[in-house]
Formats: C-alpha cells, sequence, structure tokens
C-alpha cells in the first residue's frame, strides 16, 4: 500500500525524475521510505541486470546493500531534506558488486530520495588493487626481514642437525630421531622460501614430488587439526601423481584448506582429501594430464557474492576469528606458479570443494627429504677458506661442517676485520653471508677480491644474487643450506677457480 502511494506521488517529467531515461552514463535511483525501489532508469536497470521496469519496481534497495550502513545517507535525506553526495555499493543477483558514486536529493512531491549516480566500480577496483600492492609490497619488506633472521636459525639448526647425524649413523635408534628433526628443519626452510617468493610475487622454486604420497603423509597431522568431531577421508587413486613443487608448499597448501574446511563446519562434519587424475578438456591443451588435488567439505559454504573474493589478497570471512586473508589466497598463488589452476565449487549449507590442477610432471620424484648422504661421500679438500658472516652461530656452523670436510678455515664478524684476516690467511675461497651486502653495490668486497687474485666467492643468501654479485662472479648458497649442499657448492667453486688461467697466462 505504501508503495502504490510514493508511486501515486512520484514527480512528473517537469520535476526532473524520467528526464534521465535515456541516459548512457548517468544511473537513476528512486527509493522509498522503507527502501522500496520506486522508478528506476535505463542505465541503473542495466547495472542491476534488471529484466524489465516492473522487475526492479519489485525489489527493495536494502537487500541489495553490501554494506548496511549505506542506507543512513537515504535515511538523513528522507528525513531532513538536504542533498548530499554518497557512495553506494550494491551487489547484483548473480553476486558480483558495483560501486555508484553520486548524490541523494529529496524527490519533489514524493516521500522518497533520488539517488543520481557515475558507475564508479572500476575506479574503486583499481583503487583496492593499489591498495592491495602497497600491503603485499609492506608484507614483503616485512617477511624478508623476519626470514632473514629465520633462515639463519634453521641454517643452524640444519647444520648442526646434520653434524649429529653423521656421529649417531653407526646408532639406528638415535639416527632415526635426528634425521626426522633435520627434515623438519629442511620443510620448514621451504616454507619460508615460499612465504619469500609468495610475498614477492616471483616464481617459487620448485622440484617434483608425488602429490598422493605427501597427501597420504599428512594424514595423522590432519587428524589432530581437525579435532575429534570432525572425520577425515584420504581418498588417493592407485598410482604415482608427480607434479612440479615442493613438499612443503603443497602441504601447506593442503592444511590451509583442510583448516578452512573445519573452520567452515559448525558441529560434526567431514573432509575429504582427494589425489587423482583427469584429462584437459580445454582448447589448446586437449588431452594433456593433470593432476587434481581437492579438500571437499560439508560445512556452511560460501555465499555467492563473496566466491569471486575468497582468493584476493587480505579479504578474509574470518575476520572475527583473526583471520589474515593470505590464506587462498597463497593457495591461487601456488597453483599458478605450478603453472597450475585453482577451483572453487561451493553451495551454501551443502559445502564446499576447492581443487588444485596441476600439470602431471613427466619427471620422476625428486624429494629432497628421501635420504641423507654419508659425510664420506661428500667432496672434500684442504684449501683455505674465510667465512665472513656477523651472525656468529652461522659462522660456526659453517665452520664446523667445513673443518670436518678437511679445510682450513678462518671467521670473520664484519668488514672491519676482514681485511687482517685476508692478509694473513690468504683464503682461496671467500663465503660472504648476503645480509652484509644488502642490494646496492658492496664496494669493499669488491676491493678485497681485487686484493686476493685468484680467489672463489660464494654468495649465501635466501634472495636472488643482486647484481654486483652476479659481476664479481658469485656463487650462490641458498639458505638455509644442508651439509650437502654446502661441501658441493664450496668444491665445485673451488675447482671452477683452480681451472681459471693465472694472470698473465698466454691465450692463443
Amino acid at each position: 500500500m505504501r508503495q502504490r502511494k510514493a508511486r501515486a506521488e512520484l514527480p512528473d517529467q517537469a520535476g526532473g525524475w524520467p528526464v534521465l531515461e535515456d541516459s548512457s552514463v548517468v544511473a537513476t535511483l528512486l527509493v522509498g521510505e522503507g527502501g522500496e525501489v520506486l522508478a528506476a532508469n535505463g542505465k541503473m536497470r542495466e547495472l542491476l541486470h534488471a529484466p524489465s521496469a516492473r522487475a526492479i519496481t519489485a525489489m527493495n534497495l536494502r537487500d541489495f546493500l553490501v554494506d548496511p550502513a549505506d542506507w543512513r545517507a537515504w535515511e538523513a535525506v528522507l528525513a531532513t531534506g538536504t542533498a548530499r553526495s554518497t557512495t553506494l555499493r550494491l551487489r547484483k543477483p548473480r553476486g558480483a558488486e558495483i560501486v555508484l558514486r553520486g548524490d541523494l536529493r529529496a524527490a519533489e512531491g514524493a516521500r522518497a530520495a533520488l539517488g543520481i549516480f557515475l558507475d564508479a566500480t572500476r575506479e574503486h577496483q583499481l583503487a583496492r588493487a593499489v591498495q592491495q600492492s602497497a600491503r603485499m609490497e609492506a608484507l614483503g619488506s616485512l617477511t624478508a626481514g623476519i626470514a632473514h633472521d629465520f633462515n639463519n636459525l634453521l641454517t643452524i639448526l640444519v647444520g648442526n642437525l646434520s653434524l649429529v647425524a653423521e656421529d649417531v649413523r653407526a646408532d639406528e635408534r638415535l639416527f632415526g630421531k635426528v634425521k626426522p628433526a633435520r627434515d623438519a628443519a629442511k620443510r620448514g626452510a621451504e616454507l619460508i622460501r615460499q612465504l619469500l617468493a609468495f610475498a614477492r610475487r616471483e616464481d617459487a622454486d620448485v622440484g617434483v614430488v608425488d602429490a598422493g604420497r605427501v597427501a597420504a603423509d599428512l594424514e595423522p597431522l590432519l587428524g589432530r587439526a581437525l579435532g575429534n568431531r570432525i572425520s577425515l577421508e584420504t581418498r588417493i587413486a592407485p598410482g604415482q601423481w608427480p607434479v612440479r613443487a615442493s613438499a612443503a608448499q603443497l602441504e601447506s597448501v593442503i592444511v590451509n584448506l583442510a583448516v578452512n574446511s573445519r573452520d567452515s563446519i559448525a558441529g560434526k562434519g567431514k573432509v575429504v582429501v582427494s589425489v587423482g587424475e583427469r584429462t584437459v578438456a580445454a582448447a589448446g591443451r586437449a588431452g594433456a594430464r593433470e593432476v587434481a588435488i581437492s579438500v571437499a567439505d560439508d560445512g556452511c559454504g560460501i555465499p555467492p557474492e563473496l566466491r569471486e573474493r575468497v582468493f584476493e589478497p587480505f579479504f578474509s570471512t574470518k575476520v572475527e576469528r583473526g583471520g589474515t586473508g593470505l590464506g587462498l589466497s597463497m593457495v591461487r598463488w601456488f597453483a599458478e606458479s605450478a603453472n597450475g589452476s585453482v577451483r572453487l565449487e561451493s553451495t551454501p549449507e551443502r559445502g564446499t570443494t576447492v581443487t588444485l590442477l596441476l600439470p602431471r610432471a613427466a619427471e620422476a620424484q625428486t624429494d629432497a627429504t628421501a635420504g641423507t648422504t654419508p659425510l664420506s661421500t661428500l667432496p672434500a679438500g684442504r684449501e683455505r677458506v674465510l667465512v665472513l658472516a656477523p651472525e656468529e652461530g652461522l659462522r660456526s656452523t659453517i665452520r664446523q661442517i667445513l673443518e670436518v670436510l678437511g679445510y682450513e678455515v678462518r671467521t670473520a664478524a664484519d668488514t672491519g676485520s676482514l681485511h687482517g684476516v685476508l692478509r694473513d690467511h690468504r683464503p682461496e675461497l671467500l663465503i660472504v653471508d648476503g645480509q652484509l651486502c644488502g642490494r646496492g653495490r658492496a664496494e669493499w668486497l669488491e676491493r678485497a677480491l681485487a686484493d686476493q687474485g685468484r680467489v672463489g666467492l660464494i654468495f649465501a643468501s635466501d634472495a636472488p644474487l643482486p647484481e654486483f654479485a652476479v659481476a664479481l662472479g658469485a656463487v650462490p648458497l641458498s639458505k638455509p643450506f644442508s651439509l650437502a649442499e654446502l661441501a658441493k657448492t664450496v668444491r665445485r667453486t673451488l675447482d671452477a677457480v683452480a681451472a681459471r688461467p693465472s694472470e698473465g697466462t698466454a691465450t692463443g
């Protein structure tokens, strides 16, 4: 009744309302006191996907508001008759959002408010993208700072556990306890690398792992994470499912998805982790094989209007529970960095399934934690090596490993003591912690190398080699590194230095 009465009081064309009916730029909306839509022009109907004028007048504006607080501006105009500017975020029937900016004024001769808007959706999306980029840059800086310190700790941990493993290799019981601890530290290092790559939006370093094996090994951990009220089922199709990724990356994704599933289930429920294969039907890749890794639940599901946003960085449906909004964003980044994709299927009150589709790798598995290399099989030497690193634990760990391998090792904590050690020790190899150099030019290192003549340079860092290090011919050593990685890098670098022609040697 009230809506019919409001329509009867609509201003005529002289009042200005229908004059904008044919505008292709300006969207207009006439709304009554209760939020009922009394009229809208063609542009507004187009934005809201309303098929006709009759369809849009069956709507209530308040049902389409993304933020209920946006209604306050309309209430103020209806109550006071004073015009005001506002931003209006509306949810389309299929879930997508539009953002409108414009003015509200009281409609002449009717208890209604007239909104005259421009479509600002694209502008809003660009502003949000810039904001997300700034936040990702800040995250990258914060992550890098933490990762430097954490990688040093992991390097010390991995190195010393490797030395302990060598000491107890003959004792099967003790060795069986040390090896899992060392492997866990290496997995932690891979996770730090993944987080750094995500924050910097870089492609991750990958090997080849069996997705089925990773999922099966995770079953005990997932069972504890889900708790007693949620049952876990793991469905792994027979066969091997190699994909290009690291075990730590894939573990992180599966655990993240399982925890999201747990949080979506209010009472008792079920989570199913599946690994299998599917054949691509898309044009251009028809017939290619993909490994499908999915996590499904019977929880509350995701509303249609949120499905387009759940993979955005910093968007979270769990704000009240401390959600960061980075989990699903990292899932998508992981899939894309592995040349794959991620799909989400969800039905409110029935559950959600997230599926990673990764290209099946042709190579065999190369899981770095599959075995340990006996010290006796590693390359050794007797050359002089200088280790320059500000962290005492890192210096000590590298020194101990290299001394066990037979090298003559000296250490320095900073550039101030470097020249004296260089003069007295005359090293054939210099191992430098990248933290001392940053990304800019390190003139002190250039001078030190120039003074030494033929000397090798290893640059230990958790980031790609900076340009000045590449120019100096530095060999990268990614932190944290294992005993085997350090031994092989040192030997390879020293052999390369020995193979260089001496200064003054004639070449024809």
